[in-house]
C-alpha cells in the first residue's frame, strides 16, 4: 500500500480504470450542472432570446450580465466542489488533504469571481460576446479548480500538473470555440441552449481526461529518469547532506 508521504517522492500513477472513474464522475458533475442550467433557461430564456435581438443597444436589460455571472457561479464553484468532495471520498489514498483543497478551489473561484465580474459589465449590450466570455469562465474555473486539487495533493509535481491541465484546457476552450464558431446558422433558441449547456461537460470532461493522460505519460517518463517538472522543496537539501553526514560517520565507524 502506498502512504501519503510517497506521493512526494514520485509522481502519480493512476491506473486506466481510475481514470475512466474520473471521466465518469466529470460526466455526471457536468450532466447534473447543465440539468440546472436548463432548468434556469426555462424559465429565463425569453430573457436571452430577446437580448440576443437588441445586443448592442442600450435597451438591453443590465441585469443580463449579472445573472451570466451568477450562472457562471452555479457551473463552476458548485461543481468544483462537488468534484473535489467525491474525489476525497472515492480516491482518498490520494486526496486526503480535503480542507486544503477546498480552500484553494474557494479561494480560486473568489478570485476569479471578482477579476471577471467588471467584464461581464462592460459587455454586457453584447449577448454573443457574452456568452463567449462565460464559455472561457466555466473552462478556466475548472482548469484553475482542477490544477489546485492537484496542488493540493503533491506540490513538488504542481509543475506537471498545471502543464497537463493547460493543455487540455486550450483543448476544450478551442473545441467550444469551434461550435461556437460554427453555430452561426442556428436559431437563436438552440444557440442560448447550446453555449449555456456546452462549457461544463466539455470542462468537467475533458480537463480530467487529458489531464490523466498526461499524468501517465508523465510517469512512463519519470521511469526513464526524465523527471523535469519535479520541483524540490526547501528542506530536501538539508535532508540530503545529513543523510551524507551519517553515511560518511558510519563509513568511519566501521573503519574504525
Amino acid at each position: 500500500m502506498t502512504s501519503q508521504s510517497d506521493f512526494f517522492n514520485e509522481p502519480s500513477n493512476l491506473n486506466w480504470w481510475q481514470l475512466v472513474g474520473k471521466v465518469c464522475i466529470g460526466l455526471v458533475i457536468g450532466g447534473v450542472i447543465a440539468a440546472l442550467l436548463f432548468i434556469i433557461l426555462s424559465f429565463m430564456g425569453g430573457m436571452f432570446t430577446s437580448a440576443f435581438g437588441q445586443q448592442g443597444v442600450s435597451s438591453v436589460n443590465p441585469l443580463l450580465s449579472l445573472v451570466l455571472l451568477f450562472i457562471w457561479f452555479l457551473s463552476t464553484f458548485i461543481g468544483n466542489i462537488a468534484i473535489g468532495g467525491i474525489y476525497s471520498l472515492f480516491y482518498n489514498k490520494k486526496y486526503y488533504n480535503t480542507g486544503k483543497m477546498f480552500g484553494l478551489i474557494f479561494l480560486t473561484n473568489g478570485i476569479l469571481f471578482f477579476f471577471l465580474a467588471p467584464i461581464y459589465i462592460v459587455f454586457a449590450s453584447q449577448i454573443d460576446i457574452l456568452f463567449l466570455i462565460l464559455g472561457f469562465h466555466i473552462l478556466f474555473s475548472v482548469f484553475t479548480s482542477a490544477a489546485q486539487i492537484e496542488f493540493s495533493t503533491n506540490p513538488n509535481y504542481s509543475a506537471s500538473a498545471l502543464m497537463g491541465n493547460v493543455l487540455w484546457f486550450v483543448f476544450a476552450f478551442l473545441a467550444y470555440a469551434l461550435i461556437y464558431k460554427m453555430s452561426g446558422s442556428a436559431e437563436v433558441q438552440q444557440k442560448i441552449y447550446l453555449f449555456m449547456l456546452l462549457p461544463p461537460i466539455l470542462g468537467y470532461v475533458l480537463v480530467p481526461f487529458g489531464s490523466g493522460i498526461w499524468e501517465k505519460v508523465y510517469y512512463k517518463a519519470y521511469e526513464l529518469w526524465n523527471n523535469g517538472f519535479y520541483i524540490p522543496s526547501g528542506m530536501e537539501p538539508e535532508q540530503d547532506n545529513q543523510e551524507t553526514d551519517t553515511n560518511t560517520g558510519d563509513e568511519v565507524n566501521i573503519e574504525n
